[in-house]
């Protein structure tokens, strides 16, 4: 079997750290990707990387690991959960969790929770294989005031940079302002669709009607919508547009 690339997501470094060497020792068959620390690096690390495998702390620095999976409108990963709590355990496998370890974690339990997850991981690929083609995500969730709000890509015309938030404009008109700086939010976004063209500025190239040369260029967005082009990203974004059209 191919290696099962996991993340560790806790709200406690220690823990992080113990979990890691456990792993590293004795689960041979899992590569840690990366770890977060609370929910929001949480959700950009497993959009990043798409993770098959995450070990997941219940409670996160006044979130819970619960909230973050609500973050994904389709969960393509596996979860082990991770905790020192007992009381957490039906919920988690509402969750539809592969197990629920508690804290300390032995070696014993933490090999049977990966060799559980060893063979749904396995019989998903073989499944994928044979009769459908992997889940391609087209959705991105954005933290909000209220709770999450799931938006397709499409539906995303910019993102501009507010300090540490960032205002995401939509095609139906509607402003959502939430509490990522930018740079996070352009590790959520495919670059494939988006394209940073300002160090302030995201915009969606499927949204893109016109460019205007000049010293300063600029780019027309759908509703007539004008953005800037720095200087120094201006030659990288024309070869990118011309891919594009």
């Amino acid at each position: 079997m191919n290696k099962i690339n996991a993340l560790i997501i806790d709200d406690k470094k220690v823990n992080i750290e113990i979990l890691q060497q456990l792993v590293v020792q004795f689960c041979p068959s899992v590569q840690i990707m990366d770890t977060a620390t609370d929910m929001e690096h949480g959700y950009i690390a497993i959009n990043r990387h798409q993770p098959d495998l995450v070990f997941l702390d219940i409670e996160l620095n006044g979130n819970t690991g619960f909230d973050l999976l609500k973050m994904f409108p389709n969960v393509f990963f596996k979860t082990i959960f991770t905790t020192a709590y007992s009381q957490y355990a039906i919920e988690a496998f509402r969750a539809q969790a592969i197990d629920y370890l508690l804290k300390p974690i032995t070696i014993g339990h933490l090999q049977e929770a990966v060799t559980k997850a060893e063979n749904f991981i396995q019989q998903q690929r073989q499944l994928q294989q044979v009769y459908t083609a992997p889940i391609v995500q087209t959705k991105v969730s954005l933290p909000t005031l209220e709770g999450f709000l799931f938006i397709d890509y499409n539906d995303i015309l910019r993102c501009e940079a507010s300090g540490s938030y960032s205002n995401f404009y939509l095609a139906d008109g509607r402003k959502i302002m939430v509490s990522m700086r930018l740079k996070e939010c352009e590790t959520l976004l495919p670059d494939t669709v988006f394209y940073r063209v300002h160090h302030s500025h995201i915009i969606n190239m499927n949204h893109v009607t016109k460019y205007i040369k000049g010293r300063v260029g600029q780019v027309v967005l759908k509703g007539n919508i004008i953005v800037e082009v720095a200087a120094s990203r201006k030659d990288q974004f024309l070869q990118s547009i011309r891919k594009v059209w």
